[in-house]
C-alpha cells in the first residue's frame, strides 16, 4: 500500500479505487490535466491578463492551488466562466496576495540541493512560489 510522501498517509493504489468503491474526490475529478512544462506555460502565458488568486492552501501536505478564471470563448460570446486549477505540490515558499490580481504568471526551474524545483513568478504583482510539483486541472466547475 503506498503512502503520501509528504504526511505518511496510507493510499490504496489507483488500479484499486474502483475495486474497493473508492475514489478520488474534489472539483478536479475527472478533468483534463497536465503536468508537461510547456503546455503549462503556453497556457498562462495565453492567459495573461486573467483573474487570479490563491485558492486553498494546506499546511499539512504543502499544497497550494491557484484558481485562474478565464472564458471558454470571447467574452462577448456570453460563455461561462471557467476555473483552470494551478495546484503546486510540495510547496517550499509562497510571497502572494490574498486577493485576486491579473495573471502574468511564468514557470521557471531551478536546481537545488535534492533535484530540480518549480519557480513560479509574477514580477508586477511581487509574487514568488516555489514548489516541486506543478500541474494545470482545466475546466473546473465554475461554481468554485
Amino acid at each position: 500500500m503506498p503512502y503520501c510522501g509528504l504526511c505518511g498517509a496510507k493510499q490504496p493504489e489507483r488500479e484499486r479505487l474502483d475495486e474497493l468503491g473508492l475514489r478520488v474526490p474534489g472539483a478536479t475529478e475527472g478533468k483534463r490535466s497536465t503536468d508537461d512544462i510547456d503546455e503549462i506555460r503556453a497556457f498562462l502565458a495565453l492567459h495573461h491578463g486573467k483573474p487570479i488568486r490563491i485558492w486553498m492552501y494546506s499546511v499539512s501536505h504543502c499544497e497550494l492551488e491557484l484558481r485562474l478564471r478565464h472564458s471558454g470563448g470571447a467574452c462577448q460570446s456570453g460563455e461561462p466562466w471557467l476555473n483552470t486549477l494551478i495546484y503546486c505540490g510540495a510547496t517550499r515558499f509562497m510571497q502572494l496576495p490574498t486577493s485576486e490580481w491579473s495573471s502574468a504568471v511564468e514557470v521557471g526551474i531551478e536546481p537545488d540541493d535534492y533535484g530540480d524545483t518549480f519557480v513560479l513568478t509574477d514580477c508586477p504583482a511581487g509574487i514568488r512560489i516555489t514548489c516541486r510539483l506543478i500541474h494545470l486541472y482545466f475546466d473546473v466547475d465554475p461554481g468554485l
